[in-house]
């Protein structure tokens, strides 16, 4: 399950790639819980993969939405946790679950 897949990454510092809305996505998460509408989701760090928007080089925050969501597996990329990660500022998830400590 893709969930348990998260969790995982998440107490292990590890790297996953899923594929979102089609896209495939290389990404470390950081926080799994639930946006302001109840809607379970993942707040990511997006290093490599696909977009429908644009990647900077340094890779970039997203919010995932589980049900959008699907193949995912654990890779071998090296943890990336840029300085700039907050769980106090993300905007991505009200009630967090599971979280990556500061």
């Amino acid at each position: 399950m893709i969930l348990d897949i998260f969790e995982k990454a998440i107490r292990e510092t590890r790297c996953v790639t899923v594929v979102h809305r089609g896209i495939p996505r290389r990404v470390a998460p950081h926080a799994i819980g639930f946006t302001a509408d109840g809607v379970p989701a993942a707040f990511v760090f997006q290093y490599g993969g696909g977009t429908t928007s644009t990647l900077p080089f340094v890779g970039e925050w997203r919010c995932l939405h589980f049900a959008d969501l699907s193949h995912a597996s654990e890779n071998t990329d090296r943890w990336r946790s840029p300085s700039n990660y907050s769980l106090p500022r993300q905007t991505c998830l009200k009630q967090i679950a599971l979280a990556v400590p500061e």
